[in-house]
C-alpha cells in the first residue's frame, strides 16, 4: 500500500520578491537614464538646427538689409535685437515693418498661456515691444555683434539711428568677426564666451573660444 503525501506549493520567499523588485527599480532607473539621454541630445540638435538657420538668415539680413546690423552683447536686449533684424520689427509689434521682408521664414510666435508651441522656431514677447526667440528649454537665444563691425544699439526702422544712450554707434564685442549667437544650453547658465564650468553645454555658431 503507498502512502500518500501532501506536497504544499512552493511560492516565493520574501527575500526573493526583494531581489525581483531591486531589479526592476534598477532597469526602470536606466531606461530613465537613457530617455533623459536621448532627450537631452535631440535638444542640442535641435539648438544646433536653429543656430545654423539664424545665422544664415542674419548673414542673408548683413548682406542685402538696409537697415544695420544692431549692436548686442549677449544680454535680453541683444534677444530683442535678433529678433527685430530677423522678423524685419522694429516698432516691436510683432510683425514686420510695412515694406520690410522678415529673413527667417521659420519664426512663429508663441503665447505661452495658450499651451500650444507651433511647429518652427518660436518667439516671444517678454515685454513691452520687446521680443526673444527661444531655444529648446525655453530660455533666449543671444546676439553679439562682431568685432570687427560697429552698430547702433536701437533702430527705429524708418531710417534713422538712435540710441539708448551713449553714443550713436557701438563697437562690437563678438568672439567672431561677424555676430556670434548662442543658447546657454540646458543649464541656462554661462555667457557664451569659453568653454569652462558653465559654458560647457552652451551651443553656438562661434568658430573659435577664449581661453
Amino acid at each position: 500500500m503507498k502512502l500518500r503525501t501532501n506536497r504544499k506549493a512552493k511560492g516565493f520567499t520574501l527575500i526573493e520578491v526583494l531581489v525581483v523588485i531591486a531589479i526592476m527599480a534598477a532597469l526602470g532607473a536606466i531606461a530613465w537614464v537613457s530617455v533623459g539621454v536621448v532627450k537631452s541630445k535631440e535638444a542640442n540638435g535641435t539648438a544646433q538646427m536653429h543656430i545654423d538657420k539664424i545665422a544664415a538668415a542674419l548673414n542673408e539680413y548683413k548682406a542685402n538689409a538696409t537697415t544695420p546690423m544692431l549692436w548686442g552683447n549677449g544680454d535680453k536686449d541683444s534677444a530683442n535685437a535678433l529678433y527685430q533684424m530677423l522678423n524685419s520689427d522694429f516698432d516691436g509689434d510683432g510683425n514686420p515693418d510695412k515694406g520690410l521682408t522678415p529673413y527667417c521664414k521659420e519664426l512663429r510666435y508663441y503665447d505661452p498661456a495658450s499651451g500650444e508651441r507651433p511647429e518652427g522656431i518660436v518667439y516671444i514677447n517678454f515685454d513691452k515691444n520687446m521680443h526673444a526667440i527661444l531655444d529648446p528649454w525655453d530660455n533666449y537665444y543671444f546676439y553679439r555683434l562682431g568685432y570687427s563691425l560697429e552698430g547702433p544699439k536701437s533702430y527705429s526702422g524708418k531710417g534713422s539711428k538712435r540710441s539708448k544712450g551713449g553714443s550713436q554707434t557701438q563697437k562690437g564685442k563678438g568672439i567672431n568677426v561677424d555676430f556670434d549667437i548662442f543658447s546657454l544650453g540646458e543649464d541656462g547658465l554661462g555667457d557664451g564666451r569659453t568653454n569652462k564650468d558653465e559654458n560647457k553645454d552652451n551651443i553656438s555658431n562661434i568658430k573659435f573660444l577664449v581661453k
